[in-house]
């Protein structure tokens, strides 16, 4: 892959990185019904050791530590998945915007409605939160 990043669809390699797979399946998974089920059933079963442990300390800590791992790869792997599917989608209203602008330059439309069009096209790399 080169240095490049692409901008049109076409440009976009069909190759994926282990993590982008890795990313896919992780959030499919953690989408399923019986995802959110295992967790219940976990924090329940942990509940249930807490008597047979005494509440001790390593029986809360081992809550704490497991769960803000789980959370921690969770929003780690959902970003990607969000970040990925944000640039694609990104790239596919710049691909419609100048088909867009194409048509009207065809059709003779205004001249400023189409500059409009034309400067719309990747808008999202030239806008700052600063302005």
């Amino acid at each position: 892959m080169t240095d490049e990043q692409p901008t049109t669809a076409a440009d976009v390699s069909p190759e994926r990185g282990f993590f982008d797979d890795f990313s896919d399946r992780a959030s499919t998974v953690a989408a399923k019904p019986w995802f959110f089920l295992g967790i219940v059933v976990s924090a329940l079963a942990w509940l249930a050791l807490g008597p047979l442990t005494g509440f001790s300390h390593g029986w809360v800590d081992a809550l704490q530590v497991v769960a803000a791992m789980v959370t921690l790869l969770l929003v780690a792997l959902l970003e990607n998945e969000q970040w990925r599917n944000g640039k694609a989608t990104q790239r596919k209203l710049n691909m419609l915007l100048e088909a867009f602008a194409y048509i009207l330059e065809r059709d003779e439309a205004p001249a400023e409605q189409i500059r409009q069009l034309q400067t719309a096209v990747g808008l999202e790399k030239r806008e700052s939160i600063s302005d």
